[in-house]
């Protein structure tokens, strides 16, 4: 295990370009927060910081994350790899939680943004229940970058997944509207995503007013850790369908 991690940190390191959410997410920041000021919306400033950290988590995992497949897939090391399945599947696990927890530096630094820059009220009265929700929402999206990753190994145009991965659960997760403003289907379908409970405890946990915390603390466990047996469940049945030579791998 230790073997595997200290690998793939040492492949972290050798791509710099991982490392531009870091930045990107940042910049982006800056407009939402020019915009606060200039119209005197300041009390939004945490809400906004934690909503675009949210966002950038996501996006980092579906298109940075997910994208392992396809980088040993150039490297032509990917055939090579599915000769031993259980060892590439930890390893595609690690990488992929290595590679979306450098996401999770960005809350810290979209608060200091808000904060030191621009001068906007931010403050998290509960930092050490933020920072544990946070973490439980990033590898959830861990979980969803492990489950995209399954679908690099079978198709060349997962790409196009990507593009389709991004709004539609921005809106399901609570990140661009309230779950409570979407339609009745949907409203159930949000109410079972790890992503709404998370966005919702985040918030609450920076304001300090986290009713249930017990209940909601244990049901996003759950569901981050149902999100996890899932990616891992499918990305083992492509694995062992492309062992058995049930379906064609895609050099």
């Amino acid at each position: 295990m230790l073997h595997f991690m200290r690998a793939q940190a040492q492949m972290l390191m050798r791509s710099p370009q991982l490392f531009a959410t870091l930045l990107v997410i940042p910049l982006y920041s800056l407009v939402f927060f020019h915009f606060l000021k200039n119209h005197h919306q300041g009390a939004l400033a945490t809400t906004t910081a934690l909503t675009a950290f949210l966002m950038g988590a996501w996006s980092h995992a579906v298109f940075v994350a997910s994208q392992a497949v396809d980088d040993d897939r150039a490297q032509g090391t990917l055939s090579p790899s599915l000769l031993t399945p259980t060892r590439y599947l930890l390893a595609l696990a690690l990488r992929t939680l290595l590679t979306t927890s450098l996401a999770l530096p960005v809350l810290g630094e979209l608060l200091l943004v808000g904060r030191w820059v621009f001068g906007l009220p931010i403050r998290v009265d509960r930092p050490g229940l933020t920072l544990l929700v946070a973490a439980l929402v990033t590898a959830g999206v861990a979980a969803t970058a492990l489950l995209m990753s399954g679908l690099m190994i079978l198709v060349r145009a997962a790409r196009s997944l990507q593009n389709a991965l991004t709004y539609p659960f921005y809106l399901l997760g609570g990140l661009i509207l309230p779950i409570t403003t979407l339609p009745e289907p949907l409203r159930w379908i949000a109410r079972g995503f790890f992503l709404s409970w998370g966005a919702q405890l985040l918030r609450d946990a920076a304001t300090g007013s986290v009713p249930d915390l017990g209940a909601r603390l244990a049901a996003l466990c759950a569901l981050v850790a149902l999100q996890a047996a899932v990616g891992l469940w499918a990305v083992r049945r492509v694995l062992s369908s492309v062992r058995g030579g049930r379906v064609v791998l895609h050099d």
